[in-house]
């Protein structure tokens, strides 16, 4: 009789002692499955169009692709031209002080190009540069740099891209492309939206409302960010065909050296 209590003493005092150690063995798992996910969601529609404002720019003097001599492919199609990124209309809007630009630069003997921002009266130079172009045709990406003048809402500037094919005679005869922008502030409704929206779906929600620099550097930021990830990149081509730019769509993004040549 004593021999059975003392057995059941000890299985009762194995079995307290063991459940404590089966729980801390599972904390762990359960931890895991808590870490959050990428904020990347499903996409929101099949096919990313942009909605072009209704309001275009004022003028135009340089066109919207130009051809030049040092353009090696300047007797090609429109593929082969130098080409702003930007709708039919010429103007797009955004909402950054300081935002991104995208030209597509066909393969060419330049190796340099001019950026020019001038006021919408055009006789205000607000800032210009030159940077170094990349050895590849593409799309290139140029961030207004810190060193610019912040844009003024409610402004619109007229910007032009220049490559330059003989630096000893400059600006002129080169390929040269324009576009328009306007800063403008986000409305309330628009303001929620993008703050409860996963970044991911973000130039759904710019696309929609019209504001076109937004809709290209946040995607040209998450096709940098999720390079394995082949939506951005097929968001980006519809996007850019969505405006009838359908022969530079899959040209590839490549980022400008803001630094001086």
């Amino acid at each position: 009789m004593l021999g059975t209590k003392r057995w059941r003493y000890h299985t009762l005092l194995s079995l307290t002692l063991l459940v404590p150690s089966v729980l801390v063995t599972e904390l762990p798992a359960a931890t895991q499955t808590a870490v959050p996910r990428p904020a990347i969601a499903s996409p929101i529609k099949v096919s990313l169009k942009f909605k072009v404002p209704k309001r275009g720019a004022p003028r135009s003097t340089a066109g919207g692709a130009s051809r030049g001599s040092c353009l090696r492919g300047s007797q090609q199609p429109t593929n082969k031209l130098l080409t702003a990124v930007v709708p039919n209309t010429r103007l797009g809007f955004t909402f950054a002080e300081r935002p991104s630009f995208f030209v597509y630069i066909p393969q060419s003997s330049a190796q340099t190009a001019a950026f020019l921002l001038l006021s919408d009266d055009d006789t205000k130079v607000v800032y210009e540069t030159t940077f170094a172009l990349p050895a590849t045709a593409g799309i290139v990406r140029f961030d207004l740099p810190d060193s610019a003048p912040a844009l003024q809402v409610g402004k619109q500037y007229h910007w032009f891209m220049t490559t330059l094919c003989d630096a000893t005679t400059g600006l002129s005869g080169s390929p040269t492309v324009e576009g328009w922008i306007e800063r403008s502030n986000p409305d309330v409704a628009l303001t929620k939206a993008l703050q409860k929206t996963l970044p991911g779906n973000r130039p759904n929600l710019y696309a929609e409302a019209g504001i076109w620099h937004e809709t290209l550097t946040e995607l040209a930021d998450l096709q940098q960010k999720y390079p394995q990830n082949s939506r951005f990149l097929n968001d980006w081509r519809d996007v850019v065909r969505s405006v009838g730019l359908e022969a530079i769509a899959a040209a590839p993004l490549v980022t400008a050296n803001t630094e001086k040549p």
